[in-house]
């Protein structure tokens, strides 16, 4: 999944294809309107040229950020809908579907980020606490196929309640949640696979941290073991 289609990010279809790739096609929703009608009038064009496209994401947590509102972001759905032929949805945290069920009207799949440790969650428990968020998704929108979009843990940073940022957290609970998730037959995306550093000034320093792999593109943990 990719979260723009600006810049060189638009290359991604096209490269993607060469190599057999399927990508998820993501539109950034802010409160330049300018650059939305961009994002989306490119996402249009990849969306209906490039094979390696398979579904289009409207907006990436832009509801949470309050950056539009419902009203205009069902519009840009629809417009979005009525234009390619590939699945379209928004992408959000999952106690935002639950709070605004209007949008389940107007997106192909439901596309929810579920991260624990961001609500406090020790990493024993979270897995189970992955499973009930999206057992409540798919109890309350049953017609909508189910995205888990952003699942993932951080391997450092500052300890939330009893959610600890540790490597060995990370490990463990990415084991786990993959086997479990793979034999559940869910539909998922771990964030993310490097760490980037430039996060950290948007969510502190634990930001810089959620990859699988450390910015130096070493990877930390086996996912077997």
């Amino acid at each position: 999944m990719i979260y723009t289609v600006e810049g060189t990010q638009a290359d991604v279809p096209r490269l993607a294809e060469e190599f057999g790739l399927r990508v998820t096609l993501g539109i950034w929703i802010s409160p330049d309107l300018e650059r939305n009608e961009r994002e989306i009038a490119t996402a249009i064009q990849l969306a209906n040229t490039s094979r390696s496209v398979v579904r289009v994401v409207v907006g990436n947590e832009a509801l949470f950020r309050e950056e539009v509102t419902p009203e205009n972001l069902i519009k840009y759905l629809d417009r979005v809908r009525a234009a390619v032929k590939v699945p379209v949805t928004t992408s959000e945290q999952w106690h935002i579907w639950k709070e605004h069920p209007e949008l389940a009207r107007h997106v192909d799949l439901i596309a929810a980020h579920i991260l624990p440790y961001w609500e406090f969650v020790p990493m024993k428990d979270s897995v189970e606490f992955v499973l009930e968020r999206a057992r409540e998704l798919k109890h309350q929108f049953p017609r909508k196929p189910l995205l888990l979009s952003e699942v993932g843990w951080p391997s450092n940073g500052r300890m939330r309640g009893g959610a600890d940022a540790t490597q060995a957290d990370q490990a463990i609970y990415l084991r786990t949640l993959v086997n479990t998730l793979n034999r559940r037959g869910y539909n998922y995306f771990v964030i993310e696979a490097y760490d980037q550093p430039w996060k950290a000034s948007d969510e502190g320093s634990v930001g810089a941290y959620w990859g699988v792999y450390n910015a130096e593109r070493q990877q930390k943990f086996n996912f077997d073991g």
